[in-house]
């Protein structure tokens, strides 16, 4: 992973701002000011009625002094309050407008390939922290920078004003809270070190509570009693975040105290010396004005400190989201598939071995997909079926071997166009909680005369005109509560419909029927067979009845291809597929 200095941070979260939001980077110095100004205000009010009673004025005198001086502070107060609170939505907002969204795209962009890879998912994860907390990443570090630059500015007023009294004393100052700023880095050091074990705690606890909150993985929850298990392994991921906080809390008490040591030392040697300038004719308006300045500068350096542990802190959760936000996305230039006389696909001589494995998925596999024909691929699991389905799709790319489609290689391809001319439906199913339009065309702008047309074509269209809301009725009950959940058998009707409102030159199927019956499934894949015509459509079952009707099949096994011909060839062949085929027809027989 690559490291990005502190400043080159800078530029990455700031120059967005500063090109976009200018208004915010003034109103973000404007508060700086005020939130340094205003203390000194105060300790001046504070100072110049002390003074005022040395010098014995009328107390009206000194009540018109104290309602101006008081006014003047209270308008401090409010424009300060005014610009904190304007400042506290800009922070999320520009978090949101700069920050989420590019991490949103680059979700999007990447490939499926490195999207499946568990590193990049623990990258993914630490980029997630930086931009969707309020306290700490990029929104951290917008309002720990202001802090910083609120202490630095209200330590180089004090500094001024304390040198003016003593410079021997600023000295003495800086050269304590230095040693306070090594002490906090050394924490800050450490607090790197634990990042990556903590985040996979958090990731481990998040992942527990979206399993939890599951509503299809609540069912076998209950039913088998998982309840105790799930919290045990929560425990375990508190535990072990427990030990590393605990490791943490050691090394920031023992900071803590050396800091409070050296605080007090400090104060001592400057109470010490301002009660010898007392003795010596200092008027008591001015030590109690020093005496405050000396306070003042001891928490300005404190802040400082704390403000460059944050800084360095948030930075480090930055270089995550760069180097997440780095990483290569599906190139969108290449050849564009010409599909005016359809679409084929060959593989040839394809192998593919998915990152970190030992053994190839696929090995040396070779056939052709002509335009408008339908191929099945059948097998036992792990034969390699859905390898095939990511390859074809141009989701990956072979080890070895080539993938054309219409004679261009998918490594040629302008994939992020040849997934326009495709529709794929995997094992389980896209749904979004918006209205069955929307989840049809995936889209917010539909035609909804084409809608009604693929629903009839479906088969879905009678239940959704039964439906109050018909077309905007929505699917599940994320969003409103009156939502609907169809059938298995529904559901795959409604992404029937989805396919044929996309005019797909490729449909790919990867077992989407699986939880359904075999006579069910049977059914819908010729109901597919039926309205696909003049399409390129692979089909994937277990089933061997259910893909028949197809102009080829292909047997699977152990990523190599065993068999390939039509039902009635493979049938006449008396191989593997005969005796698989043979064995279901005996066991559905039998089941009827």
């Amino acid at each position: 992973m690559q490291h990005f200095s502190i400043w080159s941070n800078y530029h990455f979260t700031y120059a967005p701002l500063w090109k976009h939001k200018k208004q915010f980077c003034f109103c973000l110095l404007v508060q700086a000011v005020m939130f340094v100004l205003t203390p000194i205000v105060g300790m001046m009010i504070t100072s110049m009625i002390v003074g005022s009673l040395e010098q014995k004025i009328s107390i009206w005198n000194l009540m018109v002094r104290i309602l101006i001086a008081f006014a003047g502070y209270g308008v401090l107060n409010i424009i300060k309050g005014y610009f904190e609170a304007h400042n506290d939505g800009q922070y999320i907002e520009a978090r949101t407008e700069f920050f989420i969204m590019d991490w949103i795209a680059k979700d999007l962009s990447i490939s499926m390939e490195r999207y499946e890879d568990e590193e990049i998912h623990k990258l993914e994860e630490k980029a997630n922290n930086c931009i969707f907390t309020n306290d700490w990443g990029i929104e951290g570090f917008l309002r720990h920078n202001l802090e910083l630059v609120e202490s630095l500015l209200g330590l180089l007023i004090y500094a001024l004003l304390v040198g003016s009294m003593n410079w021997k004393i600023l000295l003495m100052l800086i050269t304590m809270s230095t040693v306070s700023a090594a002490v906090a880095y050394a924490v800050t050091c450490y607090d790197q070190k634990i990042k990556d074990p903590l985040s996979e705690q958090y990731m481990t606890m998040s992942y527990i509570n979206r399993e939890v909150d599951n509503v299809q993985g609540g069912k076998d929850i209950r039913i088998f009693g998982l309840g105790k298990w799930i919290i045990g392994k929560y425990n375990q991921a508190i535990q072990k975040r427990r030990k590393l906080y605990f490791q943490k809390d050691i090394r920031v008490y023992g900071s803590d105290i050396l800091d409070t040591v050296l605080d007090t030392v400090r104060d001592l040697i400057c109470y010490l010396y301002l009660i010898l300038q007392l003795s010596n004719g200092m008027r008591i308006s001015e030590f109690v004005f020093y005496l405050g300045l000396i306070a003042g500068f001891s928490n300005w350096i404190s802040m400082i400190s704390k403000s460059i542990v944050s800084v360095s802190h948030d930075s480090n959760m930055i270089n995550d989201l760069r180097n997440y936000l780095g990483l290569d996305g599906e190139a969108e230039t290449g050849v564009k598939v010409d599909l005016s006389s359809g679409i084929e696909v060959v593989f040839e001589h394809v192998s593919y071995r998915y990152y970190g494995a030992e053994e190839e998925t696929l090995k040396d596999v070779s056939f052709r997909l002509a335009p408008g024909e339908k191929l099945a691929l059948v097998g036992i699991n792990g034969a390699g079926k859905t390898t095939i389905v990511k390859l074809m799709s141009g989701l990956y790319l072979p080890t070895s071997g080539t993938v054309f489609v219409n004679g261009v290689s998918t490594r040629e391809l302008d994939r992020i166009d040849y997934y326009t001319k495709q529709a794929a439906i995997f094992q389980e199913p896209f749904q979004t909680s918006y209205s069955i339009a929307e989840n049809i065309a995936l889209d917010e702008v539909y035609d909804s005369e084409k809608i009604w047309e693929v629903l009839t074509r479906a088969g879905l269209d009678e239940k959704v005109r039964s439906l109050a809301q018909q077309l905007e009725t929505h699917l599940g009950k994320d969003i409103v509560q009156d939502g609907i959940t169809l059938s298995g058998g529904e559901m795959q009707k409604l992404l029937l419909a989805r396919a044929l409102y996309r005019e797909a030159s490729l449909v790919l199927l990867d077992e989407p029927t699986a939880a359904l019956d075999a006579l069910a499934e049977t059914e819908i894949y010729e109901k597919y067979h039926t309205v696909m015509q003049g399409k390129s459509v692979l089909f994937i079952s277990h089933r061997l009845a259910s893909t028949r009707f197809c102009d080829q099949i292909i047997l699977l096994s152990e990523g190599e291809i065993r068999e390939q011909g039509t039902h009635e060839e493979l049938i006449k062949k008396q191989g593997a597929y005969y005796k698989m085929f043979q064995i279901q027809s005996k066991y559905y027989h039998d089941f009827l």
